[in-house]
């Protein structure tokens, strides 16, 4: 029987209706792209549990999560081609690449570390790209937002009268986060001073390139990690290379240890501070609290203090 759609049609349709679903589905683009093409190298008009799986081991150094990963993409692509032409994909098992999901200890920044990236994100050129990177890295470090969500601003999201962000989280969700007046004082500053460097700046967006246009989460990170090198920061024992989004566990573990300074209910800031971050559940938040020498030594007097009151057997 002759085909009804190529596997390029089939994905491109597959991919509509997940979106239309709510899906981002942010790297399935590029990664059904790659496995098409090569099975189209090889002369092959259909999707096969061998083939699939070859294509998703294919890179090295890897961990056996991106393997998953990536034979996820086109479990997806395989069931929906399947459900129209079952002979032109055959279905994939979900333990086809069994991989256990580990979480490497993030890297936390003290405040001189986040003190010192500012300050060189500050030398970078052109200018407004050292004022783009420098106002992102402080505003991560003061609030825990995720570089999506600063990317996705507008001026309009800042409300300078209250002190108040209006974010555009994962699947959209929105919610608003309260900052500090020099945070918004901060964001006022960079925005005069970067618009007056470009000739046509995006009158909607709050970050911006030195061409005047929305800045890219992947530019800001390439200019991060050249940031990380200059200084010499190094993974700590059975850590990963600090990233951009360890700002964000820095921010919670930060506020973890000063609610134990002040004597606050720590049960009760871990629950703010989930809604703060934008995690559906506090499960997520917790992930989110390293267990720094500080922070561990400030349980460690509480637990202590505890036990002699009687309170803890």
């Amino acid at each position: 029987m002759t085909a009804t759609k190529t596997l390029g049609e089939y994905s491109a349709d597959y991919l509509r209706l997940r979106r239309t679903m709510g899906h981002k589905l942010a790297r399935h683009d590029c990664l059904l792209a790659s496995f098409l093409a090569e099975q189209a190298a090889a002369g092959r008009d259909a999707i096969t549990l061998d083939a699939a799986i070859a294509w998703a081991r294919a890179p090295r150094g890897v961990t056996p999560g991106w393997w998953a990963q990536r034979l996820s993409a086109v479990r997806g692509l395989a069931d929906y081609v399947h459900n129209r032409e079952p002979g032109r994909a055959e279905q994939i098992p979900v333990d086809a690449i069994p991989a256990r999901t580990t979480r490497t200890v993030p890297y936390i920044y003290t405040q001189d570390q986040i003190r010192a990236l500012m300050a060189a994100a500050a030398t970078l050129q052109p200018p407004v790209r050292g004022l783009t990177v420098t106002a992102i890295i402080g505003l991560m470090a003061a609030t825990g937002l995720r570089i999506s969500e600063c990317m996705a601003l507008n001026v309009t999201d800042v409300d300078g009268a209250t002190h108040v962000l209006a974010v555009t989280g994962k699947r959209g969700r929105s919610r608003l986060v309260p900052i500090h007046p020099s945070t918004t004082a901060a964001l006022s500053d960079y925005r005069q001073a970067a618009t007056a460097l470009i000739d046509k700046p995006d009158g909607k967006a709050l970050f911006l390139t030195w061409t005047g246009t929305r800045a890219h989460a992947g530019n800001i990170e390439v200019a991060f990690r050249g940031l990380i090198d200059d200084l010499g920061y190094a993974p700590h024992p059975g850590g990963r290379p600090p990233r951009l989004h360890d700002l964000r566990h820095s921010f919670s573990t930060d506020t973890l240890t000063r609610a134990h300074q002040d004597g606050a209910d720590v049960d009760a800031t871990v629950a703010v501070l989930a809604t703060y971050l934008g995690h559906v559940s506090p499960a997520s938040t917790y992930w989110y609290l390293t267990a720094t020498p500080q922070l561990l030594e400030l349980t460690a007097t509480k637990v202590a203090a505890a036990q002699q009151e009687g309170r803890l057997l």
